[in-house]
């Protein structure tokens, strides 16, 4: 019995051991990016130095709010995320329903694989395309076209995510409302939207971060008046004249990342309980 519970506490302690490990190597790299933001630039030169508390200053977030107009790039960034994440449960979750409810059992793997083959490819192999076409129709450098852009990376995602709600839903759940006289409309709307919410939501949560952080597209497709946080950053990693200012990067990094921490802790129970809901039902 006594071997018993040292055997138990053994393994208790190094779940322990594993997650205080495991919660210092996640947090250690946000430490370390603010402890940078409060350091002039000349004391970058080893890790003890940034990690020092010494030499302290707020300018590099003064010149993060007046050099790198963070306040106008994250009305961008709001922007292109709610606006991509409203378009893409508008046509992703009929789809994902469409794919599940509507298609027979022969066809809907060929049908999800087609969805999900546009996730194959490279988003690099989509951006020059993507800019030469928006330069065509006049939506290059612009907000829509970047919106746009994320559609094609969000879509696929969406829909993959939502097949495993949708078809966790019972059948004679349908049938049994379309007796009640429900429209297929309706069986839809009122039937399984709801049961599929949880789910709904960490999918609006998860396409919500993605656009939120996405730089590629953002970097070949928006103008200055479309640019996102993740390339108004850019501005101070300098070039081959002017050195990075990466005191001032490490602020701006902070202020980006910070929306999106406070976002992730206020939502985080949503998205834990539908990709739990989608799992089991999957």
């Amino acid at each position: 019995m006594l071997a018993g519970r040292w055997q138990e506490n053994g393994g208790l302690a190094v779940r322990y051991a594993f997650l205080v490990f495991w919660l210092l190597v996640s947090v250690l790299p946000v430490v370390g990016l603010v402890m940078a933001s409060l350091k002039d630039t000349a004391l970058f030169q080893s890790i003890p130095e940034v990690l020092s508390f010494r030499g302290f200053t707020l300018d590099n977030y003064e010149r993060s709010f007046r050099q790198g107009n963070y306040l106008f790039f994250l009305r961008n960034s709001m922007i292109i995320s709610f606006s991509a994440l409203i378009v893409v449960l508008v046509t992703c979750v009929p789809m994902a329903y469409g794919i599940t409810k509507l298609v027979s059992d022969r066809s809907r793997g060929t049908l999800v694989f087609m969805v999900l083959s546009t996730r194959f490819l490279p988003y690099v192999v989509l951006a020059l395309p993507m800019y030469l076409f928006f330069a065509r129709i006049g939506l290059s450098g612009t907000l829509i076209g970047v919106i746009l852009a994320h559609l094609a990376m969000q879509m696929p995602f969406i829909v993959w995510l939502m097949l495993g709600f949708f078809a966790g839903i019972p059948r004679e759940v349908e049938e049994a409302a379309v007796i009640d006289g429900c429209t297929p409309f309706q069986v839809f709307w009122k039937v399984c939207i709801p049961m599929v919410l949880p789910g709904l939501n960490a999918s609006a949560i998860l396409a919500f971060i993605i656009s939120y952080n996405e730089f590629l597209f953002a970097f070949f497709l928006a103008g200055y008046d479309a640019q996102p946080l993740t390339v108004g950053i850019t501005r101070f990693i300098g070039g081959a004249d002017v050195g990075a200012q990466y005191g001032v990067v490490a602020a701006y990094g902070s202020l980006i990342i910070l929306p999106i921490i406070l976002f992730a802790l206020i939502v985080n129970r949503y998205i834990v309980s539908g990709l739990t809901q989608g799992a089991v039902k999957g």
